[in-house]
């Protein structure tokens, strides 16, 4: 089957689940638990597990799909694994969002509609980035990177607008953070073992970031802003390690972007 065939073929399946949720009612299940001698009620509902459902599917589809392209099966499972994050995390994201959009119904569809046409070229443009020298190389990893800023600035709002206590926030940034890089730092096999190492320094740094927001009366939207800014930072500096361009001319510019949005954000938030 080609490549835009089993691409169409996800999506679709994708989309039908993300209508199919919408019809039916799961039972939500309440766990407790005693965390740092307090306790701890975690939730698994509906939405939650329908989100994971559908991010599995949308991942392994994307595994089936890059396995296809004859350089990257026999490559190491963690090299691999990047191409998966993406996708997942998006469909995850819509998953929880889309409920949102349920009163506009046109809305809800223009919703729908664009998450299947994100992960259509998400999709196709990681296709794109298994061989660097693909001619649509550049132009695909420059629209994952972006797509990659997007998704991580739309789970941050989303978990801090749980208002969760920071055990569990904190651990659910420190998560997609550190997959979210690992997606971004995807240069090749030879460079899979340090882009895992640079995106687990990431997601404890991101960690530790939700957890001082947490002390602070922000709005989800400004709190987003802050971790975005503070991810952007911290991707970019280990990207340009991984490809051995962190010269002193690229630390200066970490630092001018750094001090702009400190200052627009401080700005912004008071």
């Amino acid at each position: 089957m080609p490549t835009y065939e089993r691409i169409s073929a996800l999506v679709s399946l994708t989309l039908l689940g993300l209508v199919i949720y919408f019809l039916i009612q799961l039972p939500s299940r309440a766990i407790e638990l005693t965390l740092f001698g307090s306790p701890l009620t975690l939730v698994v509902s509906q939405r939650w597990l329908m989100a994971l459902l559908l991010g599995g599917l949308a991942a392994t589809g994307t595994r089936a799909i890059v396995y296809a392209h004859p350089l990257l099966p026999g490559q190491a499972s963690g090299y691999a694994l990047t191409f998966w994050v993406l996708p997942g995390l998006l469909v995850i994201l819509a998953t929880l969002w889309l409920p949102s959009l349920i009163p506009a119904l046109d809305w809800w569809a223009a919703g729908v509609a664009t998450t299947g046409i994100l992960l259509w070229f998400i999709v196709l443009a990681e296709y794109h980035t298994i061989d660097p020298s693909d001619p649509r190389y550049e132009l695909a990893r420059l629209w994952l990177n972006l797509v990659t800023y997007g998704v991580a600035f739309g789970f941050f709002v989303a978990i801090h607008q749980t208002r969760a206590r920071s055990a569990l926030s904190a651990t659910e940034v420190l998560l997609v953070s550190g997959l979210l890089t690992a997606s971004l730092l995807r240069t090749g096999p030879a460079q899979a073992d340090r882009a895992w190492l640079f995106a687990g320094m990431t997601a404890l740094v991101m960690g530790q970031s939700m957890w001082a927001l947490n002390f602070w009366r922000i709005s989800p939207l400004k709190a987003g802003l802050w971790l975005l800014l503070i991810f952007y930072l911290f991707t970019g500096l280990a990207q340009q390690q991984l490809l051995g361009r962190l010269t002193r001319r690229a630390l200066v510019e970490f630092a001018a972007v750094a001090a702009i949005g400190l200052f627009v954000l401080s700005r912004y938030t008071s």
